[in-house]
C-alpha cells in the first residue's frame, strides 16, 4: 500500500475516534449537566419571567428589611459591623467630664476576643474625677447604644489639694470594658439615635463626712474663732474679728466657715454654726466674756 493512502487511512480513524469520545462525553456525561442546568432555567422562567413579578418580590424583601430594622431600632442596644478601635477613644471622651486640672481619664486598648459569636475589643480606663463626672462616664458605657459592657470596676475616694491649700474630694476609677462589634450587618441598624446618657444630680457618695482637710479662708470672710462682741444695736451686733476689724453683722451673715445663727437681745449674746470639716460647732459670744463653745 502507497504511503499515501496509509496516511489517510490513519487520519480516518483518528477523526472516528475523536466524535466517538465527543459523542461519548456530550451524550453520555454532559447531559446530566444540561439536564440539570435545563431544570434550573425553567425556574429561573418560571419565577422571574415577569418584570411585575420581581418588582412584588422586591416590595416583599423590602417589608421584611424594615421590619427587622425597626426591631433594631426599638431595641436598647446595636452591635455595629467592624468597629473601628478609634471610636471607642472618641466615646470616653466625649463622656469624660471637666477636663479640670485635678481630673484626667487614660484609655488604653489592650486585647480582642470572641464571645457568643460576637466579636470584642477590650479596654482599660482609668483616671481620677468627680463622683458625678465618673459615674456619668460609667453610665455612658453600660447605656450606650453600641453595645458595651463592664467587666470589672474598682473605685475609691481621693483628695487632692490645691497651691491654695483648697481641697478637692475626687473619685480614682479603673475600668476593664469590653466593646462588641460583628463580622456581619445582621445586628446593627443602618440609622440610629443614641441613647439617653443624662444622668441628672446625684449625692456624691465619696464625699467624707468628717474631714480632716479644713478650707482655706479664700474670700476673706469674718473669722469669728478668737472675736469679740462690742454691741448689740436693733441693725445687729458690733462684732471685733480676729485680726481686731470692727463689723456690723446681722442674722445669717457669713463668716469663715459658717454664718451667724442668731441674736439674742435678752442675754446679750449671739450664736454662730461652724463646720469644721464635717464637725458642726456652735460658739457664742457675750459682751464682756470669750468666745465660748456651746456644743458639737
Amino acid at each position: 500500500m502507497k504511503k499515501r493512502n496509509k496516511s489517510l487511512i490513519l487520519l480516518i480513524v483518528i477523526f472516528v475516534l475523536i466524535t466517538a469520545a465527543g459523542s461519548i462525553y456530550t451524550l453520555g456525561i454532559q447531559q446530566k449537566d444540561l439536564d440539570i442546568k435545563d431544570q434550573k432555567l425553567v425556574k429561573l422562567r418560571a419565577n422571574y419571567s415577569s418584570l411585575e413579578t420581581l418588582k412584588i418580590q422586591l416590595k416583599k424583601a423590602t417589608e421584611k428589611v424594615a421590619v427587622v430594622d425597626s426591631l433594631l431600632f426599638s431595641g436598647r442596644f446595636t452591635i455595629p459591623q467592624n468597629l473601628p478601635q478609634s471610636n471607642f477613644f472618641n466615646f470616653i471622651d466625649s463622656y469624660s467630664g471637666d477636663y479640670s486640672l485635678y481630673t484626667f481619664t487614660n484609655t488604653q486598648y489592650t486585647s480582642r476576643g470572641i464571645e457568643n459569636g460576637f466579636n470584642f475589643y477590650v479596654y482599660k480606663v482609668n483616671g481620677n474625677g468627680a463622683f458625678e463626672n465618673v459615674y456619668g462616664l460609667i453610665y455612658a458605657i453600660e447605656h450606650s447604644k453600641e453595645l458595651k459592657k463592664i467587666e470589672s470596676a474598682e473605685v475609691t475616694g481621693t483628695t487632692s489639694v490645691d497651691e491654695k491649700g483648697v481641697p478637692h474630694y475626687l473619685v480614682k476609677f479603673e475600668l476593664e470594658v469590653k466593646v462588641y462589634y460583628s463580622s456581619s450587618d445582621r445586628y446593627a441598624e443602618v440609622n440610629y439615635n443614641e441613647n439617653d446618657l443624662r444622668t441628672g444630680g446625684l449625692y456624691d457618695a465619696f464625699f467624707p463626712l468628717v474631714r480632716n482637710e479644713i478650707r482655706p479662708n479664700v474670700n476673706n470672710l469674718p473669722d469669728i474663732q478668737d472675736a469679740t462682741l462690742i454691741s448689740l444695736v436693733p441693725q445687729g451686733a458690733f462684732i471685733s474679728d480676729s485680726k481686731g476689724n470692727t463689723l456690723l453683722m446681722k442674722k445669717g451673715d457669713s463668716v469663715y466657715l459658717g454664718y451667724l445663727m442668731d441674736i439674742d437681745y435678752e442675754n446679750e449674746t449671739v450664736t454662730f454654726v461652724l463646720n469644721k470639716g464635717g464637725i458642726l460647732e456652735y460658739q457664742t459670744l457675750k459682751i464682756g466674756k470669750k468666745n465660748q463653745k456651746e456644743g458639737q
